[in-house]
């Protein structure tokens, strides 16, 4: 039976999460024209900008109010005006978002009070601003991501609707994913004759093309004018409970817009909840086209069983990540042996003590974990694979066991930001990323569709053959 479990240690070592700020400032680049004020020292701008950089290999732009001791001592009120005004005049962002630090939240500045200062000076300036609570002493990079969803639906669609009065489209928030996955979740949508409204979409604003001469803002993201209009959607569909989910029920209390909270689309059953879901909001039925990538998708779990089954596999990252990924790995006849997250949340380790007994797995799903934690039970329990960010490098170096890379950041390699990891496209490629990760850390060869252990050798020095299924061998 699985079991939650929660790091009794209070220093963390090799931590699994980032601070809160940079979610607020990823969802902002999915708004066309948007800048970011970060309200805090230098070094809580730079911290995020470097971080983005690295996984998204793209310039990122994040304004500081630059607070110093001076400031610390009688407040950032001042920085903070002066910061709003140089924005404006220098770039005419079509909104701006003010995300708040450890820094200006422990001295007390009231954020939203400076704003409306700010605008009752400058009557001229009609754009949105925002503000986002983000201090990184509570909880972590996805607070940060969520905050600014629950800012957004609170603040911008407009409440004067008819009734019956509609736009067409279904408001989907993907929650924290690459540009890669928001790419394939439009293709989804597109296949299915339907239009999203994208909360947020930073699909081309983090993996843009070079233009000459240099956009003025990076092209594509989510328009104001759209969020405006998102009252008046179909429906909300957000495909993370915890980054969005919230949002998705703030639609449905303030505009009567119906919600629909799913688990992160990764796998077959997760990405088949979330077609049919399209189908209950629109009457519309499955693509041919959709119905041959999950066919697709269905042959490559037969193909590969019979080399993943049995499996033990240890998981880091992100909640809604993780529980996306646990089906994933099930469908593939694997064992998530262990589930590590930073954050503490009781109610989602529940769901995924549920969800592991539902799949037929045992599990042991630690919160408020770090990699230190996740190495000690891999050494004391040894695992196939590893899958989560860069930082489970360690780890795999130390245990020699593959790390598939997943998450944020991955920044020792490049591209996986452009990858796929949801929808039937995205886990074909992630079983057959696995499976070739197994078959080069388990068999010198592959003959015949069967594996050759690598090092094993029989009573007549050839090696042993592990069977294909087909009755043949050694299973």
């Amino acid at each position: 039976m699985s079991v939650v479990v929660k790091q009794s240690r209070a220093v963390a070592i090799n931590p699994t999460r980032s601070c809160a700020p940079i979610g607020a400032m990823l969802a902002n680049y999915g708004i066309h024209g948007a800048i970011t004020i970060n309200h805090g020292s230098q070094g809580c701008a730079t911290y995020p900008r470097h971080q983005m950089a690295r996984h998204f290999r793209e310039p990122v732009e994040v304004a500081s109010t630059s607070l110093t001791e001076k400031t610390t001592v009688y407040g950032g009120k001042g920085n903070l005006l002066a910061a709003l005004k140089n924005i404006w005049e220098r770039f005419h962002p079509t909104m701006i978002m003010v995300c708040s630090t450890c820094l200006s939240e422990t001295i007390g500045d009231d954020i939203p009070g400076v704003i409306d200062e700010f605008q009752e000076n400058h009557p001229e300036i009609t754009i949105p601003i925002l503000s986002v609570k983000t201090p990184s002493y509570i909880g972590n990079h996805t607070t940060g991501f969520d905050n600014f969803l629950r800012e957004i639906a609170n603040n911008l669609p407009d409440r004067k609707k008819k009734k019956g009065e509609t736009n067409g489209k279904i408001n989907i928030i993907p929650g924290w994913v690459n540009p890669g996955d928001i790419r394939e979740l439009k293709h989804i949508v597109r296949e299915m004759g339907l239009h999203g409204l994208w909360l947020t979409d930073y699909s081309e604003t983090l993996d843009g093309g070079y233009y000459e001469p240099r956009l003025h803002f990076a092209r594509g993201g989510t328009t104001v004018e759209e969020l405006r209009s998102s009252a008046k959607s179909l429906a909300t569909v957000a495909l993370q409970r915890l980054v969005g989910g919230e949002a998705a029920h703030i639609y449905e209390r303030r505009y009567g817009v119906p919600a629909h909270v799913l688990t992160m689309p990764i796998g077959l059953a997760n990405t088949d909840a979330f077609v049919e879901t399209l189908t209950e909001i629109t009457d519309h039925t499955i693509p041919e086209a959709l119905q041959v990538e999950r066919a697709r998708l269905l042959d490559a779990l037969v193909d590969t069983h019979m080399f993943t089954t049995g499996l033990r596999v240890g998981l880091f990252g992100d909640p809604d990540l993780l529980e996306g990924l646990v089906g994933l790995v099930s469908e593939m006849g694997m064992t998530p042996a262990y589930v590590l997250t930073a954050g503490e949340n009781g109610p989602w380790g529940e769901r995924m003590v549920e969800l592991t007994q539902e799949l037929g797995v045992e599990s042991e799903i630690i919160l408020k974990g770090d990699l230190h934690e996740l190495h000690k039970r891999i050494k004391a329990k040894p695992v196939d694979l590893i899958i989560g960010h860069s930082k489970g490098k360690f780890i795999a170096d130390a245990e020699q066991i593959p790390l598939i890379r997943m998450g944020f950041p991955v920044e020792d390699r490049f591209g996986y930001h452009r990858r796929s990891v949801v929808g039937y496209n995205g886990a074909i490629a992630l079983v057959d990323e696995i499976t070739n990760v197994v078959f080069e850390r388990k068999a010198s060869s592959v003959v015949s569709n069967t594996l050759v252990e690598l090092g094993v050798e029989g009573p007549t020095s050839s090696p042993i053959i592990l069977s294909n299924g087909n009755g043949n061998g050694k299973h």
